[in-house]
C-alpha cells in the first residue's frame, strides 16, 4: 500500500521536530531525518527546499499566532486604550498566553532555544524591533483621542516592555513550570504589567 504524500510530509516533518528538539537546527543533518522519517534523502525535497524551510514549517503555526498577536494588541481599531486595562481584558490576555503555552511548548522550545543557525535566530529581536515600532504608532493614535494623558516613552522602554514576555515564555520552560502554575505566572505577569502601564500613563 503506497504511503500518501501528505503522510510522508508528515512523517517528515515529526522526525525533524524531534531531532531539532535533541540538537538544534545547527546540528541537525537532512541526511538524520530522513533515517529517521524513514524516507530517501532525495524524497525530502520534494516537500521541503531544504532544511531551514522544514524548520520554518515546524514552527509556522507559533510565529503566525505571535504576528497575530501583533496586530490584536497593538492594533487602535480593535482596543482603546482605556479598555486596555480592564480585569476582563488581563483574563483574556493572560488566558491567550497560556493556551500559546499548552498548545505551542516544543514549538516555542525551537523558536527560543533551538533555532540558532535558521532564518529564525533572530525571530525574537525582529518581533521586538515590530513591536516597537507598532506600540509607538499605537501611542501616537492614543494621543490623538486622548491628548490629557501622558504619553512621552522612549522607544527603548517600549522595546524593553516587549522582551520581557519572551523573557516569562523561556523562563517557564527553562524551569518546566507546570501548566496550573503557568496560568497564575501569566495572570499576575498580565495584571502588573497592565497595572504599571496605567499607572505611568494616567498618573505620568
Amino acid at each position: 500500500m503506497q504511503t500518501k504524500k501528505d503522510d510522508i510530509e508528515q512523517q517528515i516533518a515529526k522526525a525533524a521536530k524531534a531531532i531539532f528538539l535533541k540538537k538544534g537546527f545547527a546540528q541537525t543533518s537532512m541526511r538524520e531525518i530522513a533515517e529517521k522519517a524513514g524516507v530517501g534523502l532525495s524524497n525530502i525535497y520534494n516537500y521541503y527546499a531544504g532544511k531551514d524551510d522544514l524548520f520554518r514549517a515546524i514552527v509556522a503555526p507559533l510565529t503566525g499566532e505571535f504576528k497575530r498577536l501583533l496586530q490584536t494588541y497593538h492594533n487602535p481599531l480593535q482596543i482603546d486604550i482605556t479598555k486596555q486595562w480592564m480585569p476582563e481584558m488581563t483574563e483574556k490576555t493572560a488566558a491567550e498566553y497560556n493556551q500559546i503555552m499548552l498548545k505551542y511548548r516544543d514549538l516555542l522550545t525551537l523558536l527560543l532555544f533551538k533555532s540558532a543557525g535558521s532564518s529564525l535566530a533572530r525571530f525574537k529581536e525582529d518581533f521586538t524591533d515590530e513591536a516597537t515600532g507598532l506600540m509607538l504608532n499605537y501611542m501616537d493614535a492614543m494621543k490623538q483621542r486622548y491628548p490629557a494623558l501622558k504619553w512621552d516613552f522612549s522607544p527603548f522602554f517600549i522595546h524593553i516592555n516587549t522582551v520581557q514576555m519572551f523573557a516569562v515564555l523561556e523562563e517557564i520552560i527553562m524551569h518546566k513550570v507546570k501548566p496550573d502554575e503557568a496560568e497564575r505566572i501569566f495572570l499576575e505577569y498580565v495584571d502588573y504589567h497592565n497595572n504599571g502601564w496605567k499607572q505611568l500613563i494616567y498618573n505620568g
